[in-house]
């Protein structure tokens, strides 16, 4: 639809109304059972398509407005840390890290409850469920659970409270990561003030672990790490501390690119190879040890076809300035970075 019609019709429909309320096109009153009153209907119907026309147009051209800014990703609103487990944790030193967790009043979200919190008061290892020890016969401890006792709380105030426990077997543990949210009550409004530090874990669904410092954190998914090596498992961390995507035809148009292929650098881990190679959102990777990158998984094959210790020679195509800041700012500029693979 055409929105200069909307809007004059819009302002039609304003005249009009102006009209009636001040006088000027006044309309016959209406007797009703001999008492006369004045018919404000048409006035107040005005007023409201008017009302409504504006707010679609506001709606309509602020989502035109989005779609033209999403040529390109915003920043995240998380911050993401690199990790280098330790695996080697003898048990008692798995213990004094679930405990001090515990001291520090660890916080965590089970997808289960989505609008509850719960405080966890004990973690410790649990035999699992029989028909799961007898897949393992050789390792039965491999179907062992995570068994986290907790105070529940929900409500708008968390007024709501009692104790449960939550059970997650330790051989669906896929993945653990570790993020900064400097805005943390604005995505988890039920999780207690000053738990930034948060450990997603992937296992079946995602839990998500808070805490209070950094240290607490990272000695978590190390015990967790060590936990699972005892018991002939490990979890898969990301090697170069990156995340990237397709390039789509919007962006390979907007960097100049004749075709949508190669990846966009999505995130950054802190402290990875990645970031102590000076690779930064929103690059481009044209090319990894001479060969033209072509898509997602191709970027996949060639990072994962390096050995530890092993070097990625990276073409890539960096914008000058952030493209969401400075729209019209089309300069760009090729680098070669080394990332080590770990």
């Amino acid at each position: 639809m055409d929105t200069s019609k909307i809007f004059q019709k819009t302002i039609d429909y304003m005249i009009e109304w102006r009209k009636k309320v001040t006088g000027q096109h006044k309309q016959l009153p209406v007797i009703h059972a001999g008492r006369e009153e004045q018919n404000s209907k048409p006035a107040w119907r005005l007023m409201a398509i008017t009302v409504i026309l504006c707010t679609w147009m506001t709606v309509n051209r602020s989502w035109s407005q989005d779609m033209e800014q999403t040529i390109w990703p915003q920043p995240s609103r998380r911050i993401w840390y690199w990790v280098d487990p330790q695996v080697n944790l003898i048990p008692d030193q798995i213990n004094v890290a679930f405990k001090n967790a515990i001291d520090e009043e660890m916080a965590f979200l089970d997808p289960d409850y989505n609008s509850t919190v719960f405080l966890a008061k004990n973690i410790r290892f649990t035999k699992g469920k029989t028909g799961e020890r007898k897949k393992h016969k050789d390792q039965p401890a491999k179907a062992d659970d995570i068994r986290i006792e907790a105070e529940w709380r929900t409500g708008y105030l968390n007024q709501y409270r009692g104790s449960s426990f939550s059970f997650i077997p330790i051989n669906s543990v896929r993945s653990l990561e570790l993020r900064f949210w400097p805005d943390l009550r604005k995505h988890f409004p039920k999780v207690p003030e000053g738990r930034n530090w948060n450990v997603n874990m992937y296992a079946g669904s995602r839990y998500d672990f808070f805490f209070r410092t950094e240290d607490s954190a990272r000695n978590f998914i190390n015990a967790l790490a060590s936990a699972l090596s005892q018991r002939g498992l490990s979890i898969p961390f990301s090697r170069f501390g990156l995340m990237w995507d397709n390039v789509t035809p919007a962006q390979a148009a907007d960097s100049g690119m004749a075709r949508a292929e190669s990846v966009l650098i999505t995130m950054v881990a802190i402290a990875g190879p990645a970031d102590r190679a000076g690779i930064s959102p929103l690059d481009i990777v044209l090319e990894c040890n001479g060969s033209k990158v072509k898509n997602f998984s191709h970027f996949s094959l060639l990072l994962d076809s390096l050995s530890p210790g092993a070097h990625a020679s990276l073409l890539l195509l960096r914008r000058l300035k952030d493209p969401n800041r400075y729209p019209d700012q089309n300069e760009w500029k090729t680098l070669t970075v080394q990332m080590e693979a770990r």
